[in-house]
C-alpha cells in the first residue's frame, strides 16, 4: 500500500506541473505549478522509505509526462514550453543513468 501511495503522489505532482506549464500564464496555471510542489515535498520527506525501484520510476514518469505535455502543445499549435522540452529528456537520461548504475553495481 505504501508503494502505491508513493506512485500516486509522484504521478499527481508530475501531472499538476505539466498541466500548469501547458496552460500558460493564467493564475490557475501558476496555482497548478505551485500545487505540484506539495507532492514533491512529501516524497522528499519520505525518501528513506522508498523502495529500490522508485527513484527510476519517478524520473521516468516525470520525463515522459513532460515530453507528452510538450507533444500536446506542439500538436495543438501552441509551440513548445522551455521547461518541458528541457527537463523531459534530462529526466529520462537521469533514469537511464540510475538504472545502468544500479545494474553495474549488482554485477560487481
Amino acid at each position: 500500500m505504501r508503494a502505491a501511495m508513493l506512485v500516486f503522489e509522484d504521478i499527481g505532482g508530475a501531472f499538476l506541473f505539466t498541466g500548469g506549464s501547458i496552460l500558460g500564464d493564467s493564475f490557475f496555471a501558476g496555482l497548478m505549478v505551485g500545487a505540484s510542489l506539495a507532492p514533491v515535498a512529501l516524497l522528499m520527506r519520505e525518501r528513506d522509505e522508498w523502495p529500490s525501484w522508485f527513484q527510476n520510476f519517478s524520473l521516468l514518469s516525470w520525463g515522459v509526462t513532460f515530453l507528452l505535455g510538450n507533444l500536446w502543445l506542439s500538436l495543438h499549435g501552441k509551440g513548445s514550453s522551455p521547461p518541458l522540452i528541457t527537463f523531459g529528456p534530462v529526466f529520462l537520461l537521469m533514469a537511464a543513468y540510475s538504472l545502468a548504475k544500479r545494474r553495474l553495481a549488482t554485477r560487481a
